[in-house]
């Protein structure tokens, strides 16, 4: 099938999963980059409570929490076609699992919000799940009663570790305690040196974030990374440090137009970068983990039902507002969808209670994204992971 369109694959809450929603797995979404057109590609796989979801290129391989009680992570190869054949499902060790992340060849991060564990699980080479599973526990507590009696592992982001190139930060946000969790870890086995230990639960440093905070998500630009506090409803500000492997907090600025805690909960944060190094960035590519842009931050609201703009100031030490942009009811988990070529970027954002994703087109000259009138509807996408169909396909080609 010779077509412009790019697969997007959206994560849902399903009636077994804790939230409860009437998804029925992993739903395929096909997206038009000229015109921002969003069309049903059905279910890709049946799945429980799929609620977030993440991407390895080789081999292609998609990661797909089961946020319920007793969590799972469960592992699909995606083909050509756009269909998803499952490699093995395993449980993550701790509850409610609700963010996955990719961490090289032979692992991925699991947070755990119920119990604040952060799960490495093992994978093999062909992108499967092992079984094996180390759990890292926090304690700790905020003072918000309600919602911080005790950890609350939300996301985990990878920051750079400068003294030793050939090792990474996993940064883990606890929503429950206030701080970032900083591990050590090396992507590769024979990478490994006496200077990157093992991850350890009772011995590894903390980012604090102000009483209340409530750290959510969060995305690194070089030496800063940017946390969205979903109680206090502000973007926080940390400097890091990739020599020491530390942070430290610089500041917050509303998460939207004006001051809301209280009434607004921001979300999900994604940095928004045209270019790296003078070339497009294709479809599928990582990011590079070690300069600074001057570009667009971008973050979802729930309560305000906006998306928020944000320019990166003072090489990345200040973020500064631009606009708010309605995206529909309790807005979750976007993604950008880099154009190529002559292709416009966009944003593609799932709203969650209003059972619908919706299509933003971004502004080249003010990276400002404005609503295409585009929508599908799908109940209530969590979210949204665009998959590199055309590369899938070339390489089955190839074989």
């Amino acid at each position: 099938m010779d077509t412009p369109r790019r697969l997007l694959l959206v994560g849902t809450y399903t009636p077994d999963s804790d939230p409860p929603g009437e998804g029925r797995g992993i739903h395929r979404v096909w997206f038009d980059p000229s015109t921002g057109e969003l069309t049903d590609g059905g279910v890709a796989a049946r799945a429980s409570g799929p609620s977030f979801l993440a991407y390895r290129p080789e081999p292609p391989t998609v990661y797909a929490v089961n946020e319920r009680a007793e969590g799972a992570l469960t592992a699909f190869r995606p083909h050509g076609d756009a269909s998803l054949t499952e490699l093995g499902s395993v449980p993550t060790g701790g509850g409610s699992p609700c963010h996955v992340r990719y961490l090289g060849p032979r692992e991925v991060a699991v947070a755990g919000y119920a119990d604040g564990l952060v799960s490495l699980v093992a994978t093999a080479e062909d992108g499967s799940p092992t079984g094996e599973v180390r759990s890292l526990a926090h304690r700790g507590k905020g003072p918000v009663a309600d919602r911080q009696e005790g950890p609350h592992a939300h996301s985990t982001a990878v920051a750079l570790d400068s003294f030793e190139p050939a090792a990474r930060y996993l940064l883990a946000a606890d929503l429950g305690t206030d701080d970032l969790r900083v591990y050590h870890y090396t992507p590769l086995p024979e990478q490994v040196t006496d200077e990157v230990p093992e991850p350890n639960e009772d011995d590894f440093p903390v980012v604090p974030l102000p009483p209340g905070t409530g750290p959510r998500h969060m995305v690194v630009n070089g030496d800063h990374v940017y946390v969205v506090g979903e109680l206090d409803s502000r973007v926080h500000v940390v400097r890091w440090d990739g020599v020491a492997g530390a942070g430290e907090h610089l500041g917050s600025v509303p998460a939207t137009a004006e001051e809301a805690a209280g009434s607004n909960f921001p979300a999900e944060i994604v940095l928004h970068r045209l270019k790296v190094e003078g070339r497009e960035i294709a479809e599928g590519d990582v990011l590079p983990l070690t300069s600074t842009y001057e570009g667009r931050v971008y973050v979802s609201n729930r309560g305000a039902d906006v998306i928020s703009t944000f320019a990166v100031r003072d090489g990345g030490a200040r973020l500064e507002h631009l606009a708010d942009t309605p995206v529909g009811a309790w807005p979750r988990h976007f993604t950008v969808v880099r154009g190529h070529r002559d292709e416009p970027d966009h944003l593609v954002a799932a709203a969650q209670n209003g059972d619908e994703l919706r299509s933003l087109l971004i502004d080249p000259d003010t990276g400002i994204p404005t609503d295409t009138g585009h929508r599908l509807e799908v109940p209530v996408p969590v979210c949204v992971l665009p998959i590199p169909i055309k590369r899938i396909r070339r390489a089955e080609t190839a074989e």
